[in-house]
C-alpha cells in the first residue's frame, strides 16, 4: 500500500520553508509591495526593507552589505560570478579552472567561456571525490585569471578544502569564486577573515521561496554585466529585485545562522543513525571514504541492482530521494559526479542520494530504512 503521508528526504534539492518565512508570506498576502526603486513613500518601504535584508545576510556572512547582490537563485549567482569576472579579467589572461565534480551552473559556465576563446582546466578528483590542493596549485599559470570550486558537493556531500584552495589563489593573484550553496547552513562562513572573492548562495535550500539567491561579490573586484535595463544591484544586474524573495532569504540566513551549532548536532546524529542502519543492507556501499562531509548528506549505492526498478518501488511507497543522474530527454543518464568517481552506469544509477532538512526526524529515518530494506531485499530476491 502506498503511505498517505510522504517520507522527503530530498532537502539538498529544496526544502520546507522556515516556520518565520512561511509568517512573513502570509503577512504579505494583504499588504501592498511597491517596487523598491520608486520615488514614493510605499517605494522607499520597500526599499527599506531590501536594504535591511542585505544587511542582515551582510552581518551573518562578516561582509559588507554592497557586497551582497541578490538574483533568481544560485545559478545565476554562478553563471554572473564566472563569466562577469573571466570577461572583466581577459585583457590580464585566458586561462581559467575548475574540477570535474562541479555544480551545472559552474561546469556549463566554464564551457561558454571555453567555446569564446578561453581556456579551461578540469582538475580531476579522487575516488572519493576530492580535489588535491597540490594539482591546483600545479594548473595554474601566468595565464590564469580565475578558479571556481564548490564549497561541498550537491551529489556526494563531500567538502573541499575551499581556505586552503582559495589562499592558493591569492598567492597567485587569481580570482576564487565558490559555489555555497550546499555548505551555507551546516559550515560556519565569515568572510571578513576569508579570502574568497565571490560566492553563491540560494533560497530554497535554505527554506526560502525558489527564485532567490544571493552573491557576494568583493569590494573592488569588478565584473561585466550580464543584464541591462536599470542600474539595480549596484548597476551589474538589471531588474526590480524580488523584494518579498530577498527578506525571505534574509530571515532564512539569519535562522541557519542562529540555529547552525544546534542544527549540527541533530545532523550530526541522525547522520550516524542512518549510516549505522544503511550497513546492514545487502549490497551497499556507503560513498562517505573522504577526509570531511556535510552530515546533512549521505550517499550509497547499491551492487547488482536495478536502479530503476529501486526507485520505482520507492516512489510507490511515496519516499522522496535523489539518485544524483540527470534525467536527458526522458532517459536516465549517468551522473557525472559519480562518473568521475569511477562509478559504471550501473552502480551510478543505483545510487541514492538522501538528503535530511531541519524538520527531518529519526522516526523518518528508521521508516525509510526499514522500507528500503524491503524493496532491495525483494528485487535481489525477484533476480535469483
Amino acid at each position: 500500500m502506498k503511505r498517505s503521508n510522504t517520507i522527503y528526504l530530498d532537502h539538498a534539492s529544496g526544502t520546507n520553508l522556515l516556520p518565520e518565512v512561511k509568517q512573513q508570506l502570509s503577512d504579505w498576502l494583504d499588504s501592498s509591495v511597491a517596487n523598491p526603486s520608486s520615488i514614493h513613500n510605499e517605494g522607499r518601504r520597500s526599499a527599506a526593507d531590501l536594504d535591511e535584508a542585505r544587511s542582515g545576510i551582510a552581518n551573518v556572512l562578516g561582509c559588507k552589505p554592497s557586497e551582497i547582490l541578490f538574483t533568481s537563485g544560485g545559478t545565476e549567482a554562478n553563471n554572473l560570478a564566472i563569466l562577469g569576472t573571466a570577461e572583466a579579467l581577459k585583457e590580464k589572461g585566458s586561462h581559467i579552472i575548475t574540477c570535474e565534480t562541479e555544480h551545472p551552473s559552474v561546469l556549463e559556465s566554464f564551457k561558454a567561456l571555453e567555446k569564446n576563446g578561453f581556456r579551461v582546466t578540469y582538475l580531476e578528483v579522487d575516488g572519493n571525490g576530492d580535489v588535491d590542493p597540490d594539482d591546483f596549485r600545479a594548473s595554474i599559470t601566468d595565464e590564469s585569471i580565475l578558479a571556481s570550486f564548490m564549497w561541498v558537493n550537491n551529489e556526494t556531500g563531500i567538502r573541499h578544502p575551499i581556505e586552503e584552495l582559495a589562499e592558493i589563489a591569492r598567492a597567485r593573484g587569481i580570482r576564487f569564486h565558490c559555489d555555497a550553496v550546499q555548505a551555507f547552513g551546516h559550515t560556519h562562513i565569515q568572510l571578513h577573515n576569508s579570502v574568497v572573492d565571490s560566492l553563491a548562495l540560494s533560497g530554497h535550500k535554505l527554506g526560502a521561496p525558489a527564485g532567490i539567491g544571493a552573491l557576494y561579490l568583493r569590494k573592488g573586484h569588478a565584473i561585466s554585466r550580464k543584464s541591462f535595463g536599470g542600474s539595480q544591484e549596484q548597476n551589474v544586474r538589471a531588474g526590480t529585485p524580488n523584494h518579498i524573495g530577498a527578506v525571505a532569504l534574509g530571515t532564512a540566513i539569519k535562522s541557519h545562522a542562529k540555529n547552525l551549532d544546534a542544527n549540527t548536532i541533530k545532523y550530526d546524529e541522525l547522520s550516524k543513525h542512518l549510516q549505522n542502519q544503511l550497513k546492514t543492507l545487502p549490497g551497499i556501499l556507503l560513498n562517505r571514504q573522504g577526509k570531511q562531509y556535510t552530515p546533512n548528506i549521505v550517499s550509497c549505492s547499491f551492487r547488482q541492482v536495478d536502479g530503476e526498478a529501486l526507485f520505482i518501488r520507492l516512489d510507490m511507497k511515496n519516499i522522496a530521494v535523489s539518485n544524483g543522474a540527470a534525467c536527458s530527454s526522458g532517459s536516465q543518464a549517468p551522473s557525472h559526479v559519480l562518473t568521475a568517481l569511477g562509478f559504471d552506469e550501473k552502480l551510478a544509477q543505483a545510487t541514492l542520494r538522501i538528503s535530511m532538512g531541519i524538520g527531518t526526524t529519526r522516526d523518518e529515518i528508521d521508516d525509510f530504512c526499514e522500507e528500503l530494506k524491503q524493496i532491495v531485499t525483494s528485487i535481489y530476491r525477484d533476480t535469483e
